[in-house]
């Protein structure tokens, strides 16, 4: 890390004014000596803010690729010297299996992530790309570095791969369109996923065969150019290309898979298994490329499966070109590898690496690369069947609009948009329709309903989709938001199962349901602590309704990056998960600023998936441990008065006034950061994305979603007999517990008092008076109560994490002070010119603090 410092020092010292280094030297020593003694605080100079915060932004930068390759370095070392395994790696799965006697799952173990993007993402794909070259001239692994070249050659290669970082305008100049943030999704795919995912299957396959418990089957979805919910860029033309795009480049990256093969699939007749049969299979397909048959045979007269290879791949050419003679499905190209496998040996154990990783990837990407969600609001819905049944359906009861809703499943009408709204809607059910016809049904699968308040908000999508194509079947999942709606969700389902066409759909998609688990609005609504424990019991009572009706239920956790949109590590995550859960399909989103930080390096990938598909495996082979009746009622009661405290807070007269003045929201909403607006209709509270809350909380350090609540809860858990050693007892069984706890002291760590409290002068004396008193003592509250429970300061359990954050935290502030005099002068003048500088100390301080989106 101190060399790339050094080397942006040069760089900066060579490119811009010599004494830009000089300045920020001696700006952040001030920032420094304020966090350890206190005194005055800095006050940068405005005039040299855009150097400023453009030279500590990439500062962070290269720290965080510093700090993460040594991560990585760290678990490589420890994974090959023999010592300790490291935690969530497959060698300590091994272990702990080696030490338990799992009982086998029964069917295989469906994980997916699902990749998505919001709009505090402020990072251009340029950027990540110099990153990336960067990451890989450091990473040994990679292939391309310049560990083992001469110091010259080292020094010269990344200074220069800096300077061309340097040089590269970090901010956008306008708003990236969905087509954009869908080739990212793609980049992301191509370079890290698409080799990274298979190779570590293939090797958890092999830990899992020899503890004879069964396969485990994780993939890659989207949302990217599918959600629609309050984005009014992502069209159905959109949605289109989107699919588009996904089938090219998945077409596009097994061409060379299969160069791959051509080269080692090298055996003469003699040593194959059924020869004449692969001869009759050349013929056969030789009939529709005679041409290239003739080369093929010509260049490889006694290497059969050469030649079997070529013609697949001139088969997966026209695929590419949407010529008939082209596979039409997935699975045809699957069984055409297999078949290369058999004749080259009847023993699958004996088959080529590369022709298993290929069968591999073709179970994972298929020719969809990754499985797109729809998703749109529940009232757009209710527009579509006004058109279908008249204006008077909005005003029935719930009971009635069933009655309707079952009327027009079964007796589709014909669909006449009466707006645009409307024809947008209908225009999106054809292109799902086309695109299962023409890229497979794994290309769209899903179809999610955000606000699902009522039963008919499930079966108006199953109606719309009928009056499109009677045969369209899709998994239409309900998006559990609010408080009130994870405390509804088992009525919602049970309403819906009642209704024999709802049955019948349930049947034609093998009984299967899922309900994906909104993080983000819920601990909005109601506070980290409370959200966590509903959505904890929701899962256990939608459990106990799927058990009851013989229903397979599945669980999407729309998890964000951040630690107040049920963020923290994901492996904690999966493991603090209801025991009843273990072997429901899971899907984690990976959002935002979280898909560089795991999957732009391949060694980062690595250890990323290693660590997700681990933890999933590990919670499926632990029965676990349930809370009893009495402890359910103890966090009931805990979590009441979590919410309690945390809506007196953010519901107040004029606290809407106070985040507006201590946090950059209004100015963060009008820059060219993602796609997406940072709220559905108006600039209000009740409309306000949980994202940019969560977002502006953290930019300011008090990062309030992520905590406030939970020390008067904890605090009241203490002040009763016993209460401390109750916790404790809990925390070393109950790992939904422990995972909480964890992230409420990260949260504590990276929020930060002093900094906070510079960011009250910003609001009025008024209103700072009324809520920095409320929030200081929450504060307090927590922090003397996660004392208690560790035994020691927060994360004192992770000295290495706490070491990592606590060391970057002065090289925030110094971007901290900055915005703050930004903001002051900003908001004074209303210049336009200190946007785009307000929104570089943004992407700073988001970088230095990791996971704020």
């Amino acid at each position: 890390m101190n060399l790339l410092w050094s080397l942006l020092d040069d760089v900066v010292r060579g490119e811009d004014n010599p004494h830009l280094v000089d300045d920020a030297h001696g700006y952040f020593d001030e920032v420094l000596q304020h966090r350890e003694s206190g005194g005055f605080q800095p006050k940068p100079d405005v005039r040299e803010a855009e150097a400023l915060a453009r030279y500590f932004t990439e500062r962070l930068r290269l720290q965080n690729l510093a700090e993460d390759l040594a991560r990585a370095k760290v678990v490589e070392m420890r994974r090959k010297d023999g010592s300790e395994p490291p935690r969530g790696s497959l060698n300590q799965l091994a272990k702990l299996l080696d030490q338990r006697q799992a009982e086998p799952f029964g069917r295989p173990l469906v994980g997916r992530m699902v990749l998505t993007f919001h709009p505090t993402e402020s990072t251009r794909r340029t950027i990540l790309q110099h990153i990336r070259k960067l990451g890989q001239l450091l990473d040994p692994a990679s292939g391309v570095s310049v560990a083992h070249a001469q110091h010259d050659t080292q020094i010269f290669r990344l200074r220069e791969e800096i300077r061309a970082l340097w040089r590269t305008p970090s901010r956008r100049q306008d708003r990236p369109t969905v087509l954009d943030e869908v080739e990212l999704g793609i980049f992301y795919l191509e370079h890290s996923l698409f080799s990274m995912l298979p190779d570590l299957l293939l090797e958890l396959d092999q830990v899992l065969a020899r503890h004879r418990l069964g396969r485990i089957d994780w993939a890659v979805d989207s949302w990217i150019g599918g959600d629609r919910d309050g984005h009014p860029q992502v069209t159905a033309q959109v949605t289109e290309h989107t699919l588009r795009r996904h089938q090219e480049t998945i077409l596009r990256l097994y061409q060379p898979l299969l160069d791959d093969l051509e080269r080692t699939l090298t055996a003469s007749d003699r040593y194959l298994e059924k020869s004449e049969q692969c001869r009759r299979w050349i013929a056969l397909l030789a009939e529709e490329f005679p041409d290239v048959a003739d080369v093929l045979a010509r260049r490889y007269p006694m290497e059969p499966l050469r030649q079997m290879v070529g013609l697949m791949r001139e088969r997966l050419a026209a695929t590419l070109n949407h010529d008939p003679r082209g596979y039409r499905q997935a699975h045809q190209f699957r069984q055409d590898v297999e078949q290369l496998g058999r004749f080259w040996d009847a023993d699958p154990d004996r088959w080529p690496y590369e022709l298993k990783r290929l069968l591999r990837q073709i179970d994972i990407f298929g020719f969809h690369l990754a499985s797109l969600d729809i998703r749109q609001h529940s009232r757009v819905h209710i527009e579509g069947v006004v058109d279908l049944a008249g204006e008077e359906y909005r005003t029935l009861s719930e009971r009635d609009k069933m009655k309707v809703l079952a009327q027009l499943i079964e007796h589709p009408p014909a669909w006449i948009p009466s707006s645009s709204v409307t024809a947008e809607l209908k225009e999106t059910f054809q292109v799902i329709s086309q695109a299962r016809r023409q890229y497979g049904p794994r290309a769209v699968s899903r179809y999610l309903v955000s606000m699902a308040h009522h039963a008919s908000d499930l079966l108006a999508v199953l109606a719309l989709g009928r009056a499109v194509d009677p045969e369209l079947s899709l998994d239409i999942i309900p998006l559990v938001e609010t408080l009130d709606d994870l405390e509804n969700a088992v009525v919602i389902l049970d309403q819906a199962f009642q209704e024999p066409v709802w049955r019948q759909h349930l049947q034609s998609r093998q009984f299967y349901q899922e309900v994906m688990l909104g993080y983000s609005d819920s601990t909005k609504d109601a506070g980290t602590f409370t959200a966590s424990w509903k959505i904890y019991q929701a899962q256990n009572q939608l459990m106990l309704w799927a058990e009851q009706h013989g229903v397979t239920l599945g669980f999407f956790h729309g998890r964000g990056g951040a630690l107040g949109r049920g963020g923290g590590p994901t492996s904690y995550a999966i493991l603090g998960q209801p025991p009843k859960t273990r072997l429901s399909p899971l899907r984690m989103t990976q959002q935002g600023e979280v898909l560089s930080q795991k999957f732009l390096l391949p060694s980062l990938a690595w250890r990323s998936l290693e660590l997700m598909t681990v933890a999933h495996v590990q919670h499926a082979a632990d029965p676990g441990w349930e809370p009893d009746a009495d402890t359910v009622g103890w966090m009931d009661h805990l979590g009441d008065l979590a919410v309690k405290t945390y809506r007196e807070l953010v519901h107040a007269p004029g606290f809407w006034e106070y985040f507006l003045a201590v946090t950059p929201i209004r100015e963060m909403s009008a820059l060219n950061w993602g796609s997406r607006p940072s709220w559905r209709e108006q600039f209000c509270w009740d409309d306000l994305r949980a994202i940019p809350w969560v977002f502006a909380w953290t930019q300011n350090r008090m990062g309030i979603p992520a905590w406030y609540g939970a020390g008067t809860a904890l605090d009241q858990a203490l002040s009763q007999p016993e209460g401390l050693s109750r916790i404790q007892m809990l925390r070393r069984q109950w790992p939904f517990l422990n995972t909480m706890l964890h992230n409420l002291e990260l949260a504590l760590v990276k929020s930060d008092d002093m900094v906070a409290e510079a960011y009250q002068s910003l609001a009025t004396p008024e209103l700072k008076d009324r809520f920095w008193p409320l929030i200081q003592e929450e504060r307090r509250r927590l922090t003397n109560a996660l004392q208690a429970i560790s035994g020691g300061p927060p994360l004192s359990g992770q000295p290495r994490l706490k070491t990592a954050v606590t060391w970057r935290n002065p090289q925030v502030d110094a971007l901290n002070y900055l915005q703050i005099e930004l903001l002051k002068t900003y908001r004074a003048t209303e210049d336009p010119k200190l946007l785009p500088i307000l929104s570089q100390t943004m992407e700073g301080i988001a970088l230095g603090l990791r996971n704020t989106g």
